[in-house]
């Protein structure tokens, strides 16, 4: 075998062994109880202090990161552009309901008007708070190339897991924010 052809062999190779890899992974992540690994939740272990950030809400009010130290806090960045990030918006309200006094969960838009989310929203009241991201602060401190993304941050201030996508469902949700607690 010419060198050529053994390099194209092996990345070949490469290729068939890391989608069969993903595939196993994929069909092995069914379950998401609160006894899953990080790593079956779809959750990436990080342990870096979560930049600091003061954005304003649609209720009104700024919200500044580290005013909320002290109890842990779910950050996720969305856009109405995004059908994931649409679909995985009531989980999280009802997570906010299910931990409320427990976790913060801050839902930061990257990308819309006060009055497209408020069109969006309408007289919905929602259990999360809703910050917007008008100068890009979160979006360049949290080097969010695409969206959904959910960084789980502890009651130090420490971004303990990110988990890059949607959630599957509610019970996903639930058990990633269990892990958090129980960090």
């Amino acid at each position: 075998m010419t060198k050529r052809g053994l390099k194209s062999w092996l990345v070949g190779i490469s290729v068939f062994i890391t989608v069969f890899a993903l595939a196993g992974a994929a069909a092995g992540c069914g379950s998401s109880d609160s006894s899953s690994s990080p790593d079956e939740l779809g959750l990436v272990a990080v342990e870096v202090e979560a930049p600091d950030f003061t954005l304003p809400t649609m209720a009104g009010p700024e919200i500044t990161l580290s005013a909320l130290q002290g109890k842990p806090v779910v950050l996720n960045c969305w856009a109405l552009r995004c059908p994931p990030c649409l679909e995985e918006l009531p989980y999280f309200d009802m997570a906010a309901n299910k931990y409320a006094g427990k976790v913060t969960i801050v839902a930061v838009n990257l990308e819309d008007s006060v009055s497209k989310l408020e069109e969006f929203f309408g007289d919905g009241k929602v259990g999360f708070v809703v910050a917007l991201d008008k100068d890009d602060q979160v979006a360049s401190k949290y080097s969010t190339g695409y969206i959904p993304n959910t960084f789980f941050i502890d009651s130090q201030g420490i971004v303990r897991y990110l988990k890059p996508g949607a959630f599957v469902n509610e019970e996903e949700l639930n058990a990633s924010i269990d892990k958090l607690l129980n960090y």
